[in-house]
């Protein structure tokens, strides 16, 4: 039988926002009412949000969960197996680099340093600290992608005669989103991409180069991402699959 607690919040609106819990679910549901039309659920590895309308009743709620349960108890595993799976920057983990998986070396050396060998990514420099080794590693990385991503994102837009309208390459490290292009002409572009193969790395410039020619999705966007990149799909379906690991 399912059952249903809510933890009422202080000072809270009369929408009872709180905590489902139901039988059969490996976590508590965070229950967020809206002026949305429609129920939905969101898992992550440490927590299950239900996201639901203002006046619908909890009836229903329970019975949209145990309708779900199954999807969403198949997908909250996949979602744990995934954060196991985060890029750690410890001596012996495993990173994977340029479609690689390396094992991480840390060595005390007086200047810092990142080497990448057949099998082993080396982090070098003194006193390596956790927060010593993630600044090391992300200059690295850094350094990389100012030197590889500028020019030839300016390559491809002149290429494709839209470099006028790119105004700026910047970068940033978001939570989500691998790049993103203004309607200003600034092209972003998150530096962990330069963990992804080269390929991968290309589609991605095609992908936000290519939204200085059109600022959607639409069918004609996708024919200009394919003209440039053929087999975009593959590199989509690469990123789906491993971009998880890409993070830290």
């Amino acid at each position: 039988m399912l059952k249903f607690m809510l933890k009422q919040r202080l000072n809270s609106p009369p929408s009872d926002d709180g905590t489902l819990t139901v039988d059969g679910l490996p976590l508590p549901c965070h229950l967020v009412r809206s002026r949305r039309k429609s129920l939905a659920v969101h898992v992550r590895h440490d927590r299950i949000e239900v996201r639901a309308p203002l006046r619908i009743a909890r009836r229903d709620i329970l019975q949209f969960l145990s309708r779900h349960q199954a999807w969403v108890c198949r997908k909250h595993q996949e979602k744990v197996q995934r954060a196991a799976e985060h890029l750690s920057l410890t001596d012996g983990s495993e990173i994977l680099y340029k479609a690689r998986t390396l094992t991480v070396r840390l060595r005390a050396a007086p200047r810092s340093a990142v080497a990448v060998s057949t099998r082993e990514l080396i982090i070098s420099g003194p006193d390596l600290s956790p927060d010593k080794v993630t600044a090391i590693f992300k200059g690295w990385l850094q350094e990389q992608a100012k030197a590889w991503l500028p020019a030839r994102t300016r390559a491809l837009a002149d290429h494709l005669g839209v470099g006028t309208k790119l105004k700026d390459v910047v970068f940033r490290k978001t939570k989500s989103k691998w790049g993103h292009c203004t309607a200003q002409g600034r092209i972003q572009y998150n530096w962990l991409i330069m963990l992804a193969p080269d390929g991968v790395i290309d589609y991605m410039i095609c992908h936000e180069v290519c939204h200085l020619l059109h600022m959607n999705h639409s069918p004609v966007y996708w024919q200009a991402v394919a003209s440039v990149c053929p087999d975009y799909k593959r590199y989509v379906g690469w990123l789906k699959q491993h971009e998880h690991r890409l993070w830290f």
